[in-house]
């Protein structure tokens, strides 16, 4: 059992055990905003069925608590300071349910900023992924993962252009 706390509610939110059983995703995107400090303030409804947890323990868990500890954490990293750099970023994760079930998703994190253009938050959206691409990138994140290199990227995450104002909400 895996335990994080709400920061809204200050209560304590547990998640199941880690198991091997993993599917990919289909359907419609899954929504989710954070503040600075990745603290999520909004989930859509498909992302809280899809998560498993009820509305109220998503809305103030920590982000990193829904992402599959299986994931090289180098492409985190990147995903971080990307965004933190107020770019947008891309790639496949693999995140986890509360019951310990892991689903692949093609994420892409877009940095909010307010009407000065000072960074408030973040938007991740997450999509159902290329499937014959996918095989592709968990090869990838194995060799990764093997090679132990905390700074390795993959060639199928990175920084993704989305236009002026892409941003602005």
């Amino acid at each position: 059992m895996v335990t994080f706390t709400n920061v809204k509610t200050n209560k304590q939110i547990s998640r199941e055990d880690t198991k091997e059983e993993e599917f990919i995703y289909e359907g419609k995107p899954l929504l989710v905003e954070t503040d600075m400090d990745g603290v999520i303030t909004y989930a859509n409804r498909r992302f809280v069925e899809v998560s498993g947890y009820a509305k109220d323990e998503v809305i103030g868990s920590p982000h990193c608590a829904h992402m599959h500890p299986n994931m090289p954490q180098s492409i985190f990293k990147d995903a971080c300071q990307k965004t933190s750099e107020g770019k947008t970023w891309s790639g496949y994760v693999c995140n986890i349910s509360k019951e310990g079930i892991g689903y692949w998703t093609e994420l892409t994190i877009q940095p909010k900023s307010d009407a000065s253009g000072n960074l408030t938050g973040f938007m991740a959206t997450r999509r159902a992924p290329n499937a014959e691409e996918l095989e592709n990138v968990m090869a990838e994140y194995e060799e990764i993962k093997a090679s132990g290199d905390a700074n390795a990227t993959s060639q199928y995450c990175g920084e993704v252009f989305m236009g002026r104002g892409a941003c602005q909400f």
